[in-house]
Parts: structure tokens; C-alpha cells; sequence
């Protein structure tokens, strides 16, 4: 197996190659099904790893390990997390990583439909441009005020660090009259141009939010939006 930019000879078909620093593989899935974990790497071809999963301590600790270190020979730097006990499986992976990881847990489905919606996913946020910047220099407009203290500000931050995400602007608040309790951020859909609505709820008060994305169209505004919906 050879990377397929310099032809180096490598471990495995999404393995990083060391000589290049290519990427063969974009990201990772986790599926925990019938006591096997499935790591899928996703790349120009699609590898899949499977391990029996004994729940004694030690034997988890030994199973994460080896998880990570199959990650981080592929330099992937985001893992999306679905099946049985994806919780736990998410906080595993996080735990026991080896860089600087990002990981996301999506619906509950199928494995067939999960390593259909992994690649999809994959393959289409790879080619949405990304946004570097202070998170706090993201939120700009007329009205400065984030309702919901701290606990809303938090939320607004989560959305911006995402490298997708090039702008957030609040906006009105308005009074609904019926309390729902707590600190929410609930997005709800994305336009034709690929920027996103949020409403930010406290209490009886709701903000709508405008989040701006790096997204081109709807197609890709609705990618960038599982992402954001997976962050919060």
C-alpha cells in the first residue's frame, strides 16, 4: 500500500504517511455493536478495524489504547461516535487520545447507514473552506447583549470556534410570555446561501442568533449544521 501523493510505502491504505505528511484518511467513525467496536477511517478508500470489547477495567483501558494509537497513526483530528453506549465510547475516545481530538456524537441508526452518513459527511466538510480567528472576535452587530449570563455566552462560544463558522450576530430578544426554564441554544435551519438561524432560549426570553458560516450553499450549509448541532 503506497500513499497516493508521493508513493511512499505505507502500514495501511489511510495510514499518515511520514515521508509526504499526507493525510489518507480524513476522519474516523466509532460503532459499538454486539459488544465489537468498529473504527472506520474514511479517506479515498474506506478501512475498518474491529475489536472484541470486554468490560473488566483493564481490558478497556488496553482497548481505548489501542483506539488511539490506530488514530493517531492516521492524524485525524475528528471522530464521529454512534451505536450502542456512544456516550461512553465518546468520552473513552476523548480520554484516552493521543493529540488534540475532536469528538462528535451523532443519532442513533444502523451501522450500514452510519458508514454511508460517516463518508458523506466526511467527504463534503472536507471541501468547505475553513475560518481561523478569536472566537470572541466572531460576535459582532448592533445588539452586544447574549442573554442567559455566562451559561448562554458559553453556548455562542461553542459555535464559535468552530472553524466553520465566520461571524455570529445577535440579534432581538423578544418576551414568548411562557417559561421552558435552564439556558438553550437551539439551531434550526440553513438558508440558501449557507448561514445558519439560532434561537438562544432562557426562561421566557428568546434571542434569534445569526451564525455565518464558510458554507457556499444550502448543500453544504446543511453539512456545517450537523457539525454545529453535534457541538452543542
Amino acid at each position: 500500500m503506497r500513499c497516493r501523493n508521493c508513493g511512499n510505502e505505507l502500514f495501511s491504505r489511510t495510514s499518515y504517511c511520514l515521508y509526504c505528511g499526507e493525510r489518507n484518511a480524513y476522519g474516523c467513525g466509532a460503532y459499538l455493536e454486539n459488544e465489537k467496536l468498529k473504527l472506520v477511517f474514511i479517506g479515498e478508500d474506506v478501512e475498518t478495524l474491529a475489536f472484541r470489547v470486554y468490560d473488566d477495567e483493564i481490558s478497556l483501558r488496553n482497548l481505548f489504547e489501542i483506539c488511539a494509537e490506530r488514530i493517531h497513526e492516521r492524524r485525524v483530528d475528528k471522530v464521529v461516535v454512534s451505536g450502542e453506549r456512544k456516550d461512553f465510547v465518546a468520552s473513552m475516545i476523548s480520554k484516552f487520545a493521543l493529540s488534540n481530538l475532536e469528538v462528535l456524537v451523532t443519532d442513533d441508526m444502523d451501522f450500514d447507514e452510519f458508514l454511508e452518513r460517516l463518508a458523506e459527511f466526511f467527504r463534503r466538510i472536507r471541501g468547505i473552506k475553513k475560518f481561523y480567528a478569536d472566537p470572541e472576535e466572531k460576535i459582532s452587530g448592533a445588539h452586544s447583549t447574549i442573554i442567559g449570563g455566562r451559561e448562554g455566552f458559553n453556548l455562542v462560544m461553542r459555535l464559535a470556534k468552530s472553524p466553520y463558522v465566520k461571524k455570529i450576530v445577535p440579534g432581538v430578544i423578544e418576551n414568548k410570555g411562557t417559561s421552558q426554564g435552564g439556558v438553550r441554544l437551539k439551531l434550526t435551519r440553513s438558508d440558501d446561501r449557507g448561514n445558519i438561524r439560532a434561537l438562544l432560549i432562557h426562561g421566557a426570553a428568546v434571542q434569534q442568533i445569526y451564525v455565518i458560516t464558510t458554507a457556499s450553499n444550502k448543500e453544504e450549509g446543511e453539512v456545517v449544521l450537523r457539525e454545529l448541532i453535534s457541538l452543542l
